[in-house]
């Protein structure tokens, strides 16, 4: 009886050109990926800086509540930069906008105001609500927060502009009251995105919403998109 041996062919794997398919597939898929991602990023870089920015105008608000006294926030379009300050330690030149001058000299505005409440502290020692009257706000006024590289202040509206960028220095004041001025930025990323902070006036709050692409035509704003 003659048996018969099935023999198998051991040998298995990918062809070239199986390879390079699954490569070509690859690289379509990282493709359509890449920009989605980056553009994702962004998105979340531009919510987080406006809402860093809000956050700012909430605490200046319930400072100048808290100490009876008008807080601003500033913002130099040039610099990319925003911070909070007071608003008499302010130089307003022509047109009442504000010059790079008092950003420089801000510091030394500073100290001459410690050394004041330092006075109005020996002076009434017993008197807590008079010791350390800017503690509150002493570790972050005038120190500038810089935007991420990828998004621009592209806009700025407040009662010292008609819209768009001022040659200097811009602010918002929030007043004892609650209060505050009537104020706009906007704020792009490179995928052509726009959020605005804006402030009402009778409540002094801060809102935060991405303009929508009508919204963009009406108020002609070029978009880098």
């Amino acid at each position: 009886m003659r048996i018969r041996r099935r023999t198998w062919n051991n040998e298995s794997g990918f062809t070239l050109i199986e390879l390079s398919i699954v490569i070509f597939i690859m690289l379509m898929m990282l493709s359509a990926t890449v920009p989605w991602m980056k553009n994702f990023s962004e998105s979340t870089r531009l919510r987080s800086t406006a809402r860093s920015i809000r956050s700012l105008m909430e605490f200046a608000r319930s400072s100048a509540v808290s100490e009876r006294t008008e807080y601003v926030v500033m913002f130099d379009p040039e610099q990319e930069e925003y911070w909070l300050s007071l608003l008499e330690l302010l130089d307003q030149g022509s047109g009442n906008v504000v010059s790079d001058a008092s950003r420089t000299s801000l510091t030394e505005s500073l100290e001459a105001l410690a050394e004041v409440d330092e006075d109005l502290a020996d002076e009434d020692e017993d008197d807590e609500t008079v010791e350390g009257s800017y503690s509150r706000t002493g570790g972050i006024l005038g120190i500038p927060k810089k935007m991420p590289a990828s998004i621009d202040m592209i806009q700025i509206s407040s009662p010292r502009t008609e819209g768009g960028r001022s040659g200097g220095l811009e602010y918002i004041t929030f007043y004892p009251d609650g209060t505050a001025e009537d104020f706009e930025v906007y704020l792009e990323s490179r995928s052509g995105r726009i959020f605005i902070i804006s402030v009402t006036k009778s409540t002094g709050r801060a809102g935060v919403r991405e303009l929508t692409d009508e919204e963009i035509n009406e108020l002609g704003i070029e978009t880098t998109e």
